[in-house]
């Protein structure tokens, strides 16, 4: 009975993210629906609502599609940026849209390449995607009992709170209580490890959820349940996410006399005309009208436009989410990962004191030669640190600023459930994105936009 699985945890809803869904391939009758944002989940509704019979208008307020996924081009080669890697045996819409436009998986080699993780004293060498006993392998031998006896322990309570138990409003501080949270085990290898990885931050540890923190670890990196049987041997690793689906998509969509794409054009107001019908104001003075509308858009992005318009529970729900920022440096400086595929670490911040993580990461995790790195940091005031004391910044060719959503106590319990109602509810204004679905990566993207498009249509999840 102890082992298993509760029918409300976090394990069940990924299994729920993972189902087969039929999309419509007809019935939208020539109706007008405007899509707002290009990131991944607004391309795959406008892709779906194509599909299914609509017109379609997407408004993107970048020069380019692709929201925070975007790659960084040059000489024709795709280098990823603010997402580097996917874990296509895990994520099957993903995995599914890939086989649809004949998207061959590129996979890293994690198994076989250690990375590191540096702790106070010492880096530990560690070969991911290969497994839990392939991962006890390397950290048995080089941790001291007392960690190994730590690392255990947090393992065991993250996986209890991913399956099984349902989700609950427990912080990962919660979990852990005021030892393990201040472990060196804890601050030195489970953060910037997992926290990098689910968006949590020191600031973040009393109130993200313990769900989501584990659903990392049991879910991707020490997997516990495969969700895609049918993946090959390639798209059961860790593979490279590079900007080619979304570069597929967009010729997809622009290949449909259905479909118009408005980029460099930011949507500044929605409302209702005298007829009752949907009007969307830009920045280039358009008003353009529709039948129905999604906003595939940062929940804190979409709170102004909808506040006045939208349906009082997606209202209420959107404002449950903060924002944080992110910092994206891409550089050529390999003084801390040297020949390895990635190494995290965790910092001290020189002003604050605070700690603070980051993750450096070649955008082609194997032994291939690649003359530039990515390396992530949260917070203005510890991307201002590691520049100014752990990075040449003479090497630095670029750094992206992407905003990224809070997961909290509020916004992340029974997420399913509630949104499944609010779309339900929802008549003509939706929203969709990525986190609805637990975490950002490109299958909660799609799998959310599949269930708005759906409902948009009157079939529901």
């Amino acid at each position: 009975m102890f082992i298993r699985e509760h029918p409300k945890s976090t394990s069940k809803a990924m299994a729920e993210d993972a189902a087969y869904l039929e999309m419509p391939k007809g019935g939208g009758n020539g109706k007008t629906v405007i899509v707002v944002g290009g990131g991944i989940s607004g391309l795959s509704s406008a892709k779906y609502l194509l599909q299914a019979g609509y017109k379609v208008k997407l408004i993107e307020k970048r020069q380019i599609v692709g929201g925070n996924n975007d790659p960084y081009v040059e000489n024709g080669n795709h280098h990823a940026t603010t997402v580097i890697v996917t874990f296509p045996v895990q994520q099957p819409h993903y995995l599914s849209m890939c086989r649809e436009y004949n998207i061959e998986q590129t996979p890293h080699q994690f198994d076989k390449l250690p990375g590191a993780i540096v702790l106070k004293d010492k880096t530990l060498r560690v070969a991911m995607g290969g497994g839990f006993r392939s991962f006890m392998k390397f950290i048995t031998r080089q941790t001291t009992w007392r960690e190994l006896f730590d690392g255990m322990r947090i393992l065991f309570l993250f996986y209890k709170h991913f399956r099984l138990h349902p989700e609950s409003k427990k912080s990962v501080k919660d979990v852990l209580g005021p030892y393990l949270v201040n472990s060196s085990v804890f601050t030195h290898f489970f953060m910037p490890w997992i926290g990098i990885n689910t968006w949590c931050r020191f600031d973040d540890i009393d109130r993200q959820p313990a769900h989501v923190f584990g659903s990392f670890i049991f879910e991707y990196a020490l997997t516990s349940t495969i969700r895609d049987e049918t993946a090959n041997t390639v798209e059961r690793n860790w593979c490279v996410l590079d900007g080619r689906l979304i570069h597929k998509i967009e010729a997809d969509l622009q290949s449909n006399q259905n479909y118009e794409q408005h980029t460099n054009e930011k949507v500044e107001k929605i409302s209702r005309n005298s007829a009752n019908r949907l009007r969307v104001t830009t920045d280039q003075g358009n008003a353009l009208t529709c039948d129905k509308i999604v906003v595939a858009t940062q929940p804190f992005q979409a709170l102004p436009l909808l506040e006045k318009v939208g349906p009082e529970p997606l209202v209420e729900e959107l404002g449950k989410w903060e924002k944080m920022d992110c910092y994206v440096i891409l550089h050529s400086d390999f003084s801390s990962i040297k020949k390895m595929p990635w190494v995290h670490q965790t910092y001290t911040n020189k002003t604050t004191g605070n700690y603070y993580i980051t993750n450096t990461i070649k955008p082609i995790m194997s032994d291939i030669e690649i003359d530039k790195v990515i390396t992530f940091v949260y917070n203005t005031e510890n991307y201002e640190d590691f520049v100014t004391n752990h990075i040449d910044s003479s090497k630095i060719i670029k750094t992206y600023e992407p905003k990224l959503p809070i997961f909290s106590l509020e916004n992340s319990v029974n997420r399913n459930d509630v949104w499944r109602e609010i779309d339900n509810q929802c008549t003509d204004i939706y929203w969709t994105q990525a986190c609805r679905s637990g975490l950002q990566y490109h299958n909660n993207g799609i799998v959310s936009a599949k269930r708005v498009v759906r409902s948009l249509h009157g079939l529901g999840w």
